[in-house]
């Protein structure tokens, strides 16, 4: 999933750390719960998860962009959690073509 704002540079910021195994935005629990859940995002969902991303993006500190994740729904979590760590494992990919 590719994410064009004009403030993702936090984004891609978060997706490089979370390369090395640092998810600051995200509790462990949230992302076991997506580990072990094997279904992938729907059309729909990519889109609900551009939206949800936008209105993260808003917000410079991550204090604040887990404030925004912890008073979401928990359907709207899931699918920014799951699209996250699709952005995460496509960079991983992107940075290491012997793995694919």
């Amino acid at each position: 999933m590719e994410f064009h704002h004009r403030n993702d540079q936090s984004i891609k910021s978060l997706v490089e750390i979370a390369q090395l195994g640092h998810y600051p935005m995200f509790e462990p629990e949230w992302l076991l719960e997506i580990l072990q859940d094997k279904k992938k995002l729907t059309g729909n969902e990519k889109a609900k998860a551009k939206t949800l991303f936008k209105s993260l993006v808003k917000h410079r500190s991550i204090d604040r962009k887990k404030t925004v994740i912890h008073s979401m729904d928990i359907n709207d979590r899931t699918i920014l959690v799951k699209a996250f760590m699709k952005m995460v494992e496509n960079k991983v990919l992107d940075n290491r073509p012997e793995l694919q």
